[in-house]
């Protein structure tokens, strides 16, 4: 009890402190008054009374120590003075001041900036219920060489007999992507919009965890056939077209004409992979879905119950599949599953984000090797007030405490002056960020999370830059501030500089690296002209779509409209547009040219295209010809197919008037396949390669078929315009209202946008190791001019000695440049060295640039240098322009 009495009495003693000084003072006033009277009463002098009661006291400040150390936290007390002391110090140098906050500040805050993104990228947590035992499960056969990498998707005869069977999964669901064109309900007369949704089983929401802000979510029995009629629509969507109107839920809304009840809303923050879907239906099990085994074509996702490991869990899908194996050989036999984490979303883009951290942790290195060099240098001015108040009983661990709190604040103001320079690169950086899947909204601003980094970040980088120079210049041994001592300073000076010279040059190579790669990258010709081309999406509904003639006939129309107008110089359809990311094959078979041995399929790309595709994006038609107007259903079937195809198939020969075969699908499982009735086309043209996924790709194989013979109920449309697409994209939408009021667009933008997002991430990446790598050589400068500054004023008599026995100003002037070249050619050298290992690390992320070329390696060598030059060429001036008398009489 009385060690808690006391704690809370030094607790109170804090706040009252004023208080407690003054009775202090009373108090040994009248201890003193006391003693002087009784030495007075046994007869000595008045003054010598004096004397001896203030020696019997032992000193009154010393006491006053000893008394607060008694009433109060000693730690805190010492504390709150340092911090005091620190700032008047800070305040009088505000020159020094003012260098070392923006210097932390440009170090702190790149580093807020970088893990604010890769924070909401790759380290948030999902706010979902068990994320971490949330998982995918896709398809594999080593027969036929499906991978895990390959993320096939399994069959939905296969799903249900899974979640039948699997006990250590608690949910499991299938997934299907989509587009709907949604109007209604009555009362909100808005046009149709075409928008992303998804088709899921209805134990979705439960199993993340999420319920519905408004209404209700899904219920089991609502993937029955006749019983799915409802819909969830995000929040988003929610607010966007019905103003949030909460009796919204309950009404029947136009579902690809088709109505819907709309059941509930999502929560706000409520995002699950792509930040634009509007739409959740219930996944319809029914007897085709059920009977379905040989098509690949939904998405399956598990969550593992509390108790189950990942390979108990895969164990046992390894025995489901065995007995459908047995059970269905025609259609399951070689087939196994593998499980893949769903979280951390962006897999591909940690490499990149590692790069960008490992930089923006060289630069606040650079910023700490900067202020430690300066607080080297400002150690020999503050030498006498240190070994002073060593002398006065100051310990040396009282005074690193002192130097360290004087670090520490100028760390925390650092801190709060970064933030608020991150937060503004951050709204300048949120343009530039790719699409990204999300599990939550991507908000680009410092959160408690990043705060928190931010203050680790600042009391690390308040130890980094201020211990060494605390631990030195807190040795006491000597009074005097030698010349001995002073070389000592200059030396671990210089040397801080070698390490920031290196840093920096590892920085400039990996962003020439990066900035090379992305030219290289913006080079690469696609095989197409995106110049004033508009795209749209386009997703025809069944319900009204029923056939292959239907959806001819849509497309056939939708082009004769577009061209009459004089703004259009060439329309065309295809069911995949370039660089849409989706990878829709078949297998061929070319009968002139037997298979390899043990090869069962061969799988190419397809595009399905309408005549004039080749005009409108500038393809060009090597040899043969293109798809005409007479190319239709009643024809014999013709395809076009690529140079990288004839490469393939037919390197030695003429692939014009040879055939190709490929199995009809039996059923339209999905919009994006086309309605087939042929196995067999005759190859009538040959054209250029592509680039249709990501610029540093090779071209792959494709086969183009006629539209008009294979139509597809995914499509987009690319219109060719003699204006900016975006003035032309009214038009174009009011044509299609006008063929089906109850249809919309989707994806409306310009090819040029859709090139700039392929090249977003490099971009990004290019641009911050840029801007990294010029505040590091700004750095390094600002430290080379620091240190030698330093040096020509320590060593100014020695200059005039020289040049008053005879020395030529120009020999002072390169005898001190000849120094600092020195210590920047030893950073140099190492980090040459560093940079080869970075480019190591760089290179599966670079693009026709060797990863250790050396033209780079030279060239930012040569920068390095030539920075380290002009950086002391004034202070070389200024010590070859010594007056050597006016010098020598101050001495």
């Amino acid at each position: 009890m009385s060690h808690l009495r006391n704690f809370a009495v030094r607790l109170v003693n804090l706040f009252r402190r004023d208080r407690l000084e003054r009775e202090l003072d009373a108090e040994l006033l009248a201890y003193l008054a006391l003693d002087i009277e009784e030495n007075i009463r046994r007869g000595m002098a008045p003054k010598e009374a004096r004397r001896v009661a203030l020696a019997r006291l032992g000193g009154v400040d010393v006491v006053k120590e000893e008394c607060r150390d008694v009433r109060r936290f000693r730690l805190a007390g010492d504390l709150w003075q340092d911090l005091q002391y620190g700032w008047r110090k800070l305040a009088k140098s505000p020159g020094f001041s003012a260098f070392a906050v923006f210097v932390l500040a440009v170090g702190i805050g790149a580093n807020t900036v970088v893990f604010t993104i890769a924070d909401g990228l790759l380290f948030r947590p999902p706010p979902f219920e068990g994320a971490d035992r949330l998982h995918w499960i896709y398809d594999v056969n080593d027969e036929l060489g499906f991978t895990l990498d390959d993320r096939l998707a399994p069959s939905s005869g296969n799903f249900v007999d899974w979640r039948e069977q699997a006990r250590s999964i608690e949910f499991m669901v299938a997934w299907r992507n989509w587009f709907f064109s949604v109007a209604g309900p009555r009362g909100h007369d808005l046009a149709a919009e075409q928008v992303r949704g998804v088709h899921v089983s209805p134990a979705f929401f439960d199993m993340l965890g999420v319920q519905a802000a408004v209404g209700r979510t899904f219920r089991p029995e609502e993937e029955e056939p006749g019983r799915d009629r409802v819909v969830v629509i995000t929040d988003g969507f929610w607010e966007r077209r019905y103003g949030a109107d909460t009796g919204i839920v309950g009404s029947t809304i136009l579902v690809d004409g088709e109505p819907f009840s709309v059941i509930g809303v999502t929560p706000p923050d409520f995002y699950f992979l792509w930040p634009d879907s509007d739409l959740f239906m219930p996944m319809t099990v029914d007897g085709d879905f059920r009977d379905a085994r040989g098509s690949h074509d939904i998405v399956v996702l598990a969550r593992l119950a509390p108790d189950i490991t990942l390979p108990e869990a895969q164990a046992e899908m390894d025995q489901v599949a065995a007995n459908l194996a047995r059970a269905r050989p025609a259609t399951n036999d070689g087939w196994r599953t593998r499980f893949l984490p769903v979280f951390p979303l962006n897999q591909g883009l940690r490499p990149a984000l590692m790069v960008l951290l490992a930089a923006v942790g060289c630069v606040l290195l650079i910023a700490c090797l900067n202020v430690a060099g300066l607080l080297l240098v400002r150690g020999g001015v503050r030498q006498r007030e240190i070994a002073l108040r060593a002398s006065l009983g100051a310990s040396r661990g009282r005074l690193i405490q002192q130097m360290l709190t004087e670090s520490a604040l100028l760390a925390f103001i650092g801190a709060v002056v970064g933030v608020c320079l991150a937060t503004a690169a951050l709204r300048f950086l949120a343009p530039l960020m790719p699409t990204v899947q999300i599990a939550q909204p991507l908000t680009l601003a410092p959160d408690m999370r990043v705060l928190a980094f931010t203050v680790g970040v600042a009391a690390a980088t308040a130890i980094t830059f201020g211990l060494l120079p605390a631990m030195r210049s807190s040795r006491t041994q000597q009074l005097r501030v030698g010349a001995a001592q002073a070389g000592h300073r200059l030396a671990g000076g210089r040397a801080v500089l070698a390490a920031e010279i290196a840093l920096s040059l590892m920085l400039l190579v990996g962003a020439v690296l990066l900035v090379r790669s992305l030219w290289h990258l913006q080079q690469v010709d696609p095989g197409f002209r995106a110049d004033r081309l508009l795209t749209m999406q386009l997703w025809l509904p069944e319900t009204r779509y029923e056939g292959a003639p239907e959806v001819a006939g849509f497309s056939d129309e939708v082009l004769r409209r577009f061209r009459q107008f004089p703004e259009v110089a060439a329309a065309a359809t295809v069911n995949t547009r370039p660089f849409l990311g989706w990878s829709l094959l078949m297998d061929v078979d070319i009968p002139e040219q037997p298979r390899p041995p043990n090869v069962e399929q061969q799988y190419v790309a397809y595009r399905i295209i309408s005549p004039g595709y080749l005009e409108t994006l500038g393809i060009p038609l090597v040899r043969g010809r293109g798809f005409v107007d007479g190319d239709g259903p009643r024809n014999a079937p013709v395809a076009l197919v690529n140079q990288a195809m004839v490469r393939r198939f037919w390197p030695d020969r003429d692939p014009i008037g040879t055939h190709l075969r490929t199995p009809v699908q039996e059923t339209n499982v999905g919009p994006w396949t086309p309605y087939r009735s042929a196995d067999a086309y005759r190859i009538v043209g040959v054209v250029g390669d592509t680039r249709e996924d990501l610029l540093r790709d090779t071209s792959e194989p494709v086969v183009y078929l006629a539209h008009r013979q294979n139509p597809s109920r995914f499509m987009h449309l690319l219109v060719r315009t003699s204006l900016r697409p975006e003035a032309v994209s009214d038009v174009v939408q009011s044509q299609i209202r006008e063929i089906d009021p109850n249809l919309g667009v989707y994806d409306l933008r310009s090819m040029d946008a859709i090139l700039g997002d392929v090249v977003a991430q490099p971009r990004l990446n290019s641009l911050l190791l840029w801007v990294f790598a010029g505040v590091a050589l700004l750095l390094s400068a600002v430290g080379v001019y620091g240190v030698s500054a330093y040096a020509v004023s320590q060593r100014s008599r020695e200059f005039a000695i020289r040049l008053a026995l005879g020395a030529r100003p120009s020999s002072v002037f390169g005898m001190v440049t000849r120094e600092s070249l020195t210590v920047g050619a030893i950073g140099v050298a190492a980090g040459l060295c560093g940079a080869v290992l970075l480019g190591r690390t760089l290179s599966s992320v670079l693009y026709g640039v060797a990863a250790n070329d050396l033209v780079t390696l030279v060239g930012a060598a040569g920068v390095v240098l030539g920075v380290t030059l002009l950086a002391c060429w004034r202070t070389a001036r200024k010590a070859a322009g010594v007056e050597p008398m006016a010098v020598l009489r101050t001495e």
